[in-house]
């Protein structure tokens, strides 16, 4: 009777243990319920009306490559009001050449210690009559400066005159750095029309609670409060030989 009687003790205090990892489960299984499994995207370029890329743009892969991608790239021409809206209420504008937006940066965890996703947005509005041809660099770095993904090779090629462009990066498996400051630089031609142009860069500040060390802590705890208890009551093995035979 001695035993079984440790033996419920010990199941009581496990599963006592093991409440705060379930919750922490279910918050992190919350905060990435949209996104796919496999975690990879493969986008391709969309002209359309909205201001954001359209689900339909992205082709999810069946299996996750060995190492992560740097970068996944997608850009929408918004019109109307979406062009509008997709600038925002205070665009900075290159000397009446090129109207630029913020940046807005997105984040998709999950619960593993890849992180999850980063996702930026950026917007250009052509202001003149003729195409203009710019590049692009989005890169993200934790709290202490240190970049952790970037992308490099992102333009916009001919944007014709009058048009505004939606641009999106997807940061994939960018770990569990909770700080993330993320960055644009839009470089323009030197000079457009004789006017001379300088690049300019955007930032956006994301926090993102890291699940992965959450859970491994709560782990942790709860052991650590399962042997405390198991040998301060003195019930994981028998006292002595007389008791376990009765």
């Amino acid at each position: 009777m001695l035993i079984s009687h440790t033996v419920r003790h010990l199941l009581i205090v496990a599963l006592c243990a093991l409440v705060p990892v379930i919750g922490l489960m279910g918050l992190a299984v919350s905060a990435q319920a949209n996104e796919d499994p496999d975690g990879v995207s493969l986008t391709v370029s969309v002209l359309g009306s909205t201001s954001a890329p359209s689900p339909a743009a992205t082709t999810r892969a069946s299996t996750r490559p060995a190492a992560p991608v740097a970068s996944l790239t997608t850009q929408v021409t918004p019109v109307g009001s979406a062009a509008t809206e997709a600038l925002g209420t205070d665009p900075v504008v290159m000397a009446g050449v090129l109207a630029v937006s913020g940046l807005t940066a997105t984040a998709h965890p999950t619960a593993g210690p890849d992180g999850g996703d980063i996702v930026l947005t950026f917007t250009v509005k052509n202001l003149t009559d003729n195409p203009i041809s710019s590049s692009l660099r989005f890169w993200v770095d934790n709290a202490v400066g240190l970049e952790i993904r970037a992308a490099d090779d992102s333009s916009l090629t001919d944007l014709p005159g009058g048009e505004t462009r939606t641009v999106t990066t997807t940061f994939t498996d960018v770990s569990q750095w909770s700080v993330f400051n993320s960055h644009v630089t839009l470089t323009p031609p030197d000079s457009v029309d004789g006017t001379a142009l300088t690049p300019v860069t955007r930032d956006a500040l994301l926090l993102v609670p890291p699940y992965f060390v959450l859970l491994v802590a709560a782990l942790v705890v709860g052991l650590s409060v399962a042997a405390r208890y198991a040998l301060l009551t003195k019930r994981l093995f028998p006292v002595s030989v007389a008791e376990t035979a009765s």
